[in-house]
């Protein structure tokens, strides 16, 4: 029972269909039970505020002070305080307005994953602080771990619904969703490579996000604790925010598919101020934002192709180090 067929299922003389529906995957028994809701939320209100607020003045926010302020460290920190003020104000007012909607759908994952992470990396920097511990590449990872699995444990209390979906979608459309992925993987790499030659031309060298867990590799721990991160929690958490919380916040799928472009890519260089970065991250954010829409707005499929993603730039990294670069 993969999939079901219809007559005019991705049917292009089928005047009724938009273009975007006729390039979309064709309709499981899954997508027709329970479909993501594109318009879970009222963009000229919810989804206004909620763009407005969680993407665009943060990161124009982020982009004047570091520019301003040279990337003064204590700017930067002002900045981030700044930020998060911004987002959780915001997230009052969606939260008054759609709480129940966010919490069932499971659309609540992207204010999970933009607090839960700096909370934890602020009590972790206090308590390593306290113990006069120095800050390493290893309690980086650690605490970025940490906190991705905080954020998918309390999302599977609060919104189990989700997890059931994903679940239901390898058991019920898995002859589907193999060839997609593998599809998808091969054309994200390819997004990567042109926007990454264009990020060539204009910044060369690594963005501080990259370096940074890059860093210590020379010892196998990190390298264990990296692929763990990297491979399995990081995807999850960052498809369930950047794309399945983004695309039902928002309203309108085409505002979505554009936030989520902008988001993915700008969270990769917001918070180090290394904006000249921004366009490396263009590759994925658009090959993935492009497949949530093509898959029906199932996140199965963008967090299998970006694990794999990673998995295979993982591999790349460890056996021919020059790609790092």
């Amino acid at each position: 029972m993969d999939t079901v067929n219809t007559n005019n299922n991705n049917d292009w003389t089928n005047p009724k269909q938009s273009w975007d529906e006729k390039i979309q995957l064709k309709k499981t028994m899954l997508d027709r039970v329970d479909p993501f809701d594109f318009k879970l939320v009222n963009l000229n209100n919810t989804g206004y505020i909620f763009v407005g607020t969680a993407i665009l003045a943060p990161f124009f926010i982020s982009i004047l002070i570091t520019y301003l302020f040279a990337k003064n460290p204590n700017a930067v920190l002002v900045m981030n305080i700044v930020n998060w003020i911004v987002v959780g104000v915001g997230c009052y007012f969606v939260l008054s307005r759609v709480q129940d909607k966010l919490l069932r759908t499971g659309a609540i994952a992207f204010y999970y994953f933009y607090f839960i992470p700096n909370i934890i990396s602020l009590i972790a920097g206090v308590i390593l602080g306290i113990l006069k511990v120095q800050t390493d590449t290893t309690a980086n990872l650690v605490v970025s771990w940490i906190a991705d699995v905080i954020c998918i444990v309390i999302l599977a209390k609060t919104s189990p619904y989700i997890f059931v979906k994903i679940k239901l979608t390898f058991k019920q459309n898995y002859k589907l969703l193999i060839p997609t992925v593998i599809i998808a993987l091969i054309v994200t790499f390819g997004f990567n490579y042109i926007f990454g030659l264009a990020q060539a031309q204009i910044t060369p060298g690594t963005s501080v996000n990259q370096a940074n867990l890059l860093a210590g590799l020379n010892k196998w721990w990190n390298v264990v604790i990296l692929a763990v991160y990297t491979i399995f929690t990081a995807p999850i958490i960052e498809e369930l925010a950047c794309r399945h919380g983004i695309f039902s916040l928002t309203g309108n799928k085409w505002v979505s598919y554009f936030a989520s472009i902008i988001y993915f890519a700008g969270m990769h260089v917001s918070q180090t101020g290394d904006w000249e970065h921004f366009v490396g991250y263009l590759g994925a954010s658009i090959a993935l934002a492009s497949l949530f829409i093509i898959a029906r707005g199932n996140v199965t499929y963008t967090i299998m192709t970006h694990s794999l993603l990673n998995t295979v730039t993982f591999i790349l990294i460890l056996t021919v180090p020059t790609l790092a670069s």
